[in-house]
């Protein structure tokens, strides 16, 4: 009886250990296009903010370009060909105000940490700040400042 449980246990250690440790040794790419606006006769794209992704520490690291778009009345958070973050477990997008994460801002769940990849905002909504946020440990990964590109 001792040994079926120790074995259990082992299997139950494995599997979480193999959950939250093997997303930092896979990647996923993504490649998505602009999002299609269909009904409208305004589809042009505009870019209405911008910034640079940066990383935390060694092991919560990120770059590339994050960006605001407007397509046909609907807005976008971006993230451009260029973009990584180091993989994790439970990495959602979400937004930020002056330097800290928003909790329940989450945009929804990472669909890559490499690759372009689009995120409709609410409406009415213009964050300042757009993180790469683990729910599971509740830590950033990484974030971008975005700022104004019509200044």
């Amino acid at each position: 009886m001792k040994k079926i449980v120790i074995t259990i246990l082992v299997i139950i250690l494995l599997g979480a250990g193999y959950y939250f440790i093997s997303p930092f040794f896979i990647n996923k790419t993504v490649n998505e296009t602009l999002p299609i606006v269909e009904n409208t006769e305004d589809a042009s794209v505009e870019v209405i903010k911008q910034g640079q992704f940066t990383g935390f520490d060694k092991i919560h690291t990120g770059s590339g370009t994050a960006s605001v778009i407007s397509i046909g009345g609907k807005n976008y958070i971006r993230f451009e060909e260029d973009f990584m973050v180091n993989n994790g477990p439970d990495l959602y997008v979400g937004l930020g105000q002056n330097g800290r994460y928003i909790k329940g801002s989450e945009l929804g769940v990472l669909k890559g940490n490499v690759g372009s990849q689009n995120y409709e905002l609410p409406e009415g909504v213009s964050p300042e700040e757009v993180w790469i946020w683990c729910k599971a440990f509740s830590v950033p990964f990484a974030k971008a400042v975005l700022n104004n590109t019509n200044i």
